[in-house]
């Protein structure tokens, strides 16, 4: 997955019924270190029909499909 590819969550769980089956754009890795120096793996992407980009967690990478990669 690059930054740019258009992506499409796949059904994740009903908690998070917010982004199952929602399409969007990859922005890439946003990895966050915590004052104790651990670094945890995140991503953001930003789905359409909103305003601001989501900030999800590595382990969600396997339930997004890319639709169309960037050049």
């Amino acid at each position: 997955m690059k930054v740019g590819d258009l992506i499409r969550f796949c059904y994740v769980n009903g908690h998070v019924q917010d982004i199952n089956n929602k399409k969007g754009l990859y922005l890439g890795e946003r990895p966050l270190k915590r004052i104790d120096g651990k670094t945890i793996n995140n991503f953001a992407v930003l789905l359409f029909g909103e305003d601001t980009e989501r900030l999800c967690d590595a382990r969600l990478k396997h339930h997004i499909e890319v639709i169309s990669e960037s050049r």
